[in-house]
């Protein structure tokens, strides 16, 4: 039951835009695009992206 929230999408409107999402498209250029300088990570699936704005569960790492 928890693992469920735990994958629950923060931006459900948004979901188009996620890195998930667009492999799922087979967007493979789309997605290199967000991801070459990534900031955070989808506690999800371990997708990392550039913005936040383009992970379902989104958290920000140190890219020290």
């Amino acid at each position: 039951m928890a693992e469920s929230a735990h994958n629950e999408c923060k931006d459900p409107a948004g979901h188009y835009k996620h890195v998930c999402q667009l492999k799922k498209d087979g967007k493979q250029q789309e997605i290199a695009a967000l991801v070459d300088d990534p900031g955070h990570i989808c506690l999800n699936c371990t997708a990392v992206a550039n913005n936040a704005l383009n992970l379902c569960s989104p958290s920000p790492f140190s890219r020290a």
